[in-house]
């Protein structure tokens, strides 16, 4: 049985033995879908695509996607959390961890939609970010990433530090908490504000953008007879 070390309450990380409610097909998940809104999919390397439900693992190359008016919240083996929004598209190219040794390496590639990433203990400057217009390094943080329509990226960055290159014009930028910036293939515009992205999910949070709606839906599901959706 493997195990999945996620961030819980005030911080600490704790190791579920979730492992073994995985599909046998899964040789060697990442991560572990923790909540689903509506639709989202996953697509492995050479496999099919297929939705993604609560405890469905996640593999290394997997591509992950949602539809319209929906999300999913994905837990990863060092801890951290991914909390992906409408109509995303996103892809899981490396992620190797080492609990033993403390070492690690993460590249995601984030082509539409956006995503909420808290660091888990991945070690600073292990996890990257790619995206149409930015390179961005990860150091400790909880950051929000969007990409627009014509490939431009923003960021929020409500704690920790990361490091942008653009892939257009301009130098290097160190973005630290409290700031947003707006990459286009010009270069990075620094913003004095936590930038939205434009996704309720990713920047009001799961509970504060759902709770409401998922209340709702309880009670209608206990008036039916039926069961809730999570």
């Amino acid at each position: 049985m493997r195990f999945l070390a996620i961030a819980g309450l005030g911080g600490a990380f704790v190791a579920l033995a979730l492992f073994g409610h995985l599909s046998p097909a899964l040789a060697d998940p990442v991560g572990l879908v923790q909540r689903v809104h509506n639709t989202a999919y996953g697509t492995p390397p050479q496999a099919a695509r297929v939705p993604k439900h609560k405890r469905d693992g996640v593999e290394f190359q997997e591509l992950i996607e949602t539809a319209k008016d929906s999300a999913v919240e994905i837990g990863f083996v060092d801890g951290s959390t991914m909390t992906v929004g409408a109509e995303a598209a996103i892809n899981i190219d490396n992620f190797v961890f080492d609990q033993d040794a403390a070492t690690g390496e993460a590249v995601l590639t984030l082509t539409r939609g956006a995503f909420r990433w808290v660091t888990g203990v991945m070690p600073a400057d292990g996890m990257r970010i790619e995206t149409p217009t930015a390179t961005i390094t990860i150091r400790g943080t909880n950051v929000k990433v969007g990409v627009r329509a014509n490939g431009d990226t923003l960021l929020g960055l409500d704690d920790g530090e990361v490091g942008i290159v653009s892939k257009g014009k301009g130098d290097p930028v160190t973005l630290t908490a409290g700031k947003g910036a707006r990459v286009t293939p010009d270069g990075i515009e620094v913003i004095d504000e936590v930038l939205a992205v434009a996704d309720a999910v990713v920047d009001d949070g799961w509970l504060n953008a759902l709770g409401v709606e998922f209340n709702r839906d309880r009670e209608k599901s206990s008036e039916s007879g039926g069961g809730s959706q999570q």
